[in-house]
């Protein structure tokens, strides 16, 4: 592992994964860049070849997860003497291929650390141990196991939430409060689609309010830290309380950057726990996306870490909270150690995940121009079409997102319930059905 880092412009960075604002920017201060680009990449990521021609080498793969196309990727950096500075993975399903890219280079001398990013045991044992509170967990490497199940009712206290190890996004998750339903549970359990590994983990239910913590890093030290709480636990998103019940008048899928002013020790007690989260990691510099629960007493909570930016809605929001696109501060961060100065477009700042009350075919979903529009939204992405089926049979089926700004919080709070009222996504019963995963 190097001890001296090279001036910018020398500096060797591996981007996993294509987006236009962190390559371009990449491009701008060194032009040592190497890009590796999945199968998902190429057929819907819009990628602009002509940008990546200034790049000094691209490679194809067909998913990050292959172990064979990423030791080929090494073994070809490795005979051209390229010896990178700074392998750079961003979204949730490259974290794996890329950390075990980096130590193929030689960049760790941890080869397990890139599996305590993403696999929930690792990641809360190691953790644990650095002395941070974490809720009461237990691995389940075979669910069907009646011995590994009945531990799990013994020694941890209900409700308890199951997840995928390597999960993102609640997909997946599913809350049981009965210790004699958790058998049965577990074989309803619906897979994520996006993980390869059946293993679950399972965890003591922890109440409060949720929050996730986003952040960049260089040699330890955040330059950018901002803390954000969920309307609604994610966990809970689906649930007849929340916005299924209330007709999507309420802002419940979303969350809202909590102002540095408004709550100070809030902001150092966050600081000081990431801190002993990031040592016990092995965590530097990139990226982090963390999510805690602050219980009625104050107390945070652990629930995971990824080293990546934030999705869904979050990204455009700490965007708005820098004034420029998160992309070229992650770039900065990387390659300089530095980043723009941030010029938050407004104090009050959040994003919502705009999606209807029930399952079903879309039969109205606001467009881009509608939802910018409204004043105060700030950006507008729509995943979806009419037409599409929505299952509501987790949190993150995206279909259109907005992020808002304000420059008090009443008039934030006022701009969250306009908005949940205006841009509605409605559906229709198909041939399918239209019976949400609550109704069940």
């Amino acid at each position: 592992m190097r001890n001296e880092m090279p001036s910018a412009d020398q500096q060797q960075v591996v981007v996993c994964k294509w987006s236009a604002h962190l390559i371009s920017t990449m491009l701008e201060l060194t032009p040592r860049v190497s890009v590796i680009l999945d199968d998902f990449d190429v057929e819907h990521g819009d990628v602009d070849w002509e940008l990546l021609s200034k790049a000094e080498r691209v490679y194809r793969v067909g998913e990050f997860d292959s172990i064979e196309e990423i030791a080929a990727v090494a073994s070809d950096l490795l005979v051209r003497g390229v010896s990178p500075d700074h392998i750079v993975s961003f979204t949730e399903f490259s974290q794996f291929g890329a950390g075990y890219l980096a130590a193929l280079m030689g960049l760790t001398d941890d080869t397990s650390q890139h599996v305590a990013f993403r696999d929930k045991r690792l990641m809360k044992a190691r953790v644990a141990a650095a002395g941070v509170p974490t809720a009461g967990w237990m691995t389940l490497g075979d669910a069907s196991d009646e011995k590994e199940v009945a531990a799990v009712r013994e020694r941890l206290r209900f409700p308890v939430v199951v997840k995928p190890v390597a999960g993102s996004g609640s997909i997946g998750a599913t809350r049981v409060d009965d210790p004699d339903e958790l058998a049965a549970s577990l074989r309803r359990v619906v897979a994520d689609p996006h993980v390869k590994s059946r293993q679950v983990t399972v965890e003591e239910f922890v109440t409060g309010q949720e929050l996730h913590v986003d952040a960049l890093w260089r040699d330890g030290e955040p330059l950018l830290l901002t803390v954000s709480a969920y309307y609604c636990p994610r966990i809970s998103v689906l649930d007849a309380a929340g916005t299924a019940g209330s007709g999507q008048q309420d802002p419940a899928d979303g969350s809202y950057v909590i102002d540095p002013e408004e709550d100070p020790a809030l902001y150092r007690t966050v600081a000081d726990l990431h801190g002993k989260i990031n040592a016990a990691l092995g965590i530097r510099d990139g990226a982090t996306h963390l999510e805690v629960f602050r219980r009625a007493d104050g107390e945070l909570v652990f629930s995971e870490i990824a080293t990546r930016l934030a999705g869904g809605w979050a990204g455009g929001v700490l965007s708005e909270c820098l004034g420029y696109e998160v992309h070229e501060a992650l770039a900065h961060a990387v390659v300089t150690g530095r980043i723009p100065p941030a010029r938050p477009t407004h104090r009050f700042l959040g994003g919502m995940h705009l999606r209807p009350a029930r399952a079903g075919r879309i039969t109205a979903i606001p467009g881009v121009e509608r939802m910018l529009s409204v004043d105060g939204v700030l950006r507008a992405q729509r995943i979806r079409d009419v037409g599409d089926r929505i299952t509501l049979t987790h949190p993150s089926e995206w279909c259109a997102f907005v992020v808002i700004g304000a420059d008090t919080r009443e008039e934030y709070e006022a701009l969250a319930h306009r908005v949940t009222a205006l841009l509605r996504v409605e559906v229709a019963a198909d041939e399918w059905g239209s019976t949400s995963a609550q109704d069940a």
